[in-house]
């Protein structure tokens, strides 16, 4: 069995020769360390020529999520998921400046979402609750829908970056254990739909009544 190291250089070679790019970066658990069996590989990489493309596979019995940018792309919000992420060969500085870019973005924070905004989100996740209680298909849809939804909003309703689920767990158990406990608790598969509701009401504690 390949170990990660050799993963990581093959895809390295692979990023070079198959697709022709001079910078990749590798990011998520696989950078950070923490990757589980389960994890996949995670890489945005940067070419001349073949413009923006993203790679969805199975790689050596592993998935493989490659996001393929052209040289010229402009950075977005969405690259704040570089976050810890590892150079894994670059052109001149090139990977050194997106990740630059990155660390600022974070810095700074997300945009503000505006407080009406918050407020709807909360009304939305009052009625997914509501409808959830029907205890039919639609109903466990929407419950599932539901707890995919407030996990983002807890972050964004308090000014914080959405780092994806891995990062989120570890943040809040770490600056909020009451409030991740509460997580735990409602996205059970067998919660009670209380406790999806105590969800949503520390995810959406700050927002002001009108």
């Amino acid at each position: 069995m390949l170990t990660n190291d050799d993963l990581i250089a093959a895809i390295s070679a692979e990023l070079r020769t198959g697709y022709g790019c001079h910078t990749a970066i590798l990011y998520g658990s696989r950078a950070r360390g923490d990757w589980g069996h389960t994890s996949d590989i995670d890489v945005i990489a940067f070419r001349d020529h073949g413009g923006t493309q993203r790679v969805a596979c199975r790689w050596n019995d592993i998935f493989l999520d490659l996001f393929l940018h052209a040289t010229e792309d402009v950075a977005d919000h969405s690259w704040a998921r570089l976050h810890e992420g590892r150079i894994l060969f670059q052109r001149e500085d090139f990977g050194d400046k997106v990740l630059a870019y990155v660390n600022d973005l974070l810095g700074r924070g997300p945009e503000p979402i505006p407080v009406e905004e918050l407020r709807i989100r909360k009304v939305w996740a009052e009625k997914m609750l509501l409808r959830a209680a029907n205890g039919d298909i639609e109903g466990n849809y929407r419950r599932h829908w539901l707890a995919f939804v407030l996990l983002e909003d807890y972050f964004a309703a308090r000014g914080e970056w959405y780092l994806g689920p891995k990062q989120s767990f570890l943040s809040l158990s770490q600056s909020a254990p009451a409030h991740f406990e509460l997580f735990d608790l409602g996205f059970r598969p067998d919660a009670p739909l209380s406790a999806l509701e105590r969800v949503i009401d520390i995810t959406f504690e700050n927002v002001p009544r009108e």
